[in-house]
């Protein structure tokens, strides 16, 4: 069986690509079969051990197979377990299309800052994290006072000028203020005792110092997240990325599946005996859902930048709208008194006329007097009332007389 391997592997093609190598039980490996497999630019001895290991491994593939029919299940069970294997395989190459399809744009920095400001609280440490910087220095070092004034001034963003110290004076340092790292890690750079606590080193801000024989180590933590709090965003951010697209991935799945039930709802092709789920399946896909809730957690960055204008618009326009509505209102207020002046100054010029002839009789001046010595509160209209029932009196008196 093995023998046609022992001319070093000698195929052309031809006649030869239909000549059996192997064969086990009814199964049989030809020549084309390897050739189908066979890397390009073997020749001699490589194309001989290519052969020959091949051609191993398939007659022992072929054994177990067989074997396997015989001691674990009915063939049947193997074909069922086969068949749904090959169909997982295609039906995960084709929703693997549809997301490459529909994928056109990756996950922004912008989409990340969102989520995790949105679910910070899934993002909890279990261990400190710092960012700092260690100089180690020989124990005779004079030029420690400026050493610890230029730590002082290091941040996470500025490094010149203590790279430039440091380059000076051929100090060595560890940088470690780029990137978060465990308190341990920073720890192990520094001659402490593993069995000891050092929390009351995280401390940012603060140039602290350790000795250990003829080195001083100096060091300063510039940024510190205690355990139980948040992770940094930066340390994160694989992990949200992979998650979006996992969620975007998934919807995208879930939106062409259920275009494809509708489809062929619509067109005949399905007919289920179960009124609800023939239901669900002829709703229409909502187009473009995967992307919703990426697109709400951008909107939460969105939203924090723009809220205050749009406070201080809304804001504007109430006020705008407080001071039109008192100028209404005003106005309103203002026509009604106008009308009144109006009115009362009409009256008034009635009245002075029906006063102007009774003024030449002699009788009349004491009570004009009188009455213009009266409050400027009493009716105007009650002195006509008076001056005519004068007269009805005086018939009284001369009949009284008479008799």
């Amino acid at each position: 069986m093995f023998a046609a391997c022992g001319n070093g592997g000698n195929f052309s093609g031809g006649t030869n690509g239909k000549r059996v190598v192997a064969q086990v039980d009814d199964k049989e490996l030809m020549v084309r079969d390897i050739l189908a497999d066979m890397p390009e630019g073997l020749t001699g001895v490589d194309s001989a051990t290519f052969v020959r290991m091949y051609t191993d491994t398939w007659v022992l593939n072929q054994l177990k197979l067989s074997r396997a029919e015989e001691v674990l299940t009915s063939q049947k069970d193997i074909d069922r377990l086969v068949e749904d294997y090959r169909q997982s395989l295609i039906i995960r190459q084709l929703d693997q299309y549809y997301v490459d399809k529909e994928i056109k744009t990756e996950i922004t920095p912008r989409q990340i800052a969102a989520h995790y400001r949105l679910h910070s609280s899934q993002f909890k440490l279990d261990h400190d994290k710092v960012r700092g910087v260690i100089v180690r220095v020989p124990d005779n070092f004079r030029n420690t006072s400026a050493l610890s004034e230029v730590l002082r001034n290091v941040s996470s963003d500025g490094m010149v000028e203590l790279n430039a110290f440091v380059e000076k004076h051929s100090l060595q340092i560890t940088d470690l203020s780029g990137d978060w790292v465990l308190f341990s890690d920073f720890l192990s750079y520094l001659p402490t005792v593993r069995t000891r606590s050092y929390d009351n080193l995280l401390q940012t801000g603060k140039v602290q110092n350790m000795k250990s024989d003829d080195v001083i180590f100096y060091f300063t933590i510039t940024d510190v997240v205690r355990k139980g709090s948040a992770a940094p965003l930066e340390t994160v951010e694989d992990d949200i990325r992979r998650m979006l697209n996992a969620e975007r991935s998934s919807a995208i799945i879930k939106n062409y599946e259920q275009a494809l039930k509708y489809e062929a709802v619509q067109g005949g092709r399905v007919s289920v005996d179960d009124s609800v789920l023939m239901e669900s399946m002829s709703n229409r896909p909502k187009m473009g859902e995967h992307n919703l809730e990426i697109k709400e957690a951008a909107d939460v960055v969105e939203e924090e930048d723009v809220t205050p204008k749009r406070e201080n618009k809304k804001d504007d326009k109430e006020e705008k709208g407080d001071k039109t509505e008192k100028s209404e209102k005003k106005s309103e207020v203002e026509e009604p008194r106008n009308e009144k002046t109006s009115e009362k100054k009409t009256e008034e010029k009635s009245d002075n006329k029906e006063s102007e002839p009774k003024e030449s009789k002699p009788e009349q001046e004491p009570k004009e007097s009188a009455s213009e010595s009266k409050p400027k509160d009493s009716a105007p209209a009650e002195q006509p009332k008076a001056e005519v029932e004068q007269p009805a009196e005086k018939p009284a008196e001369s009949e009284a007389a008479a008799e």
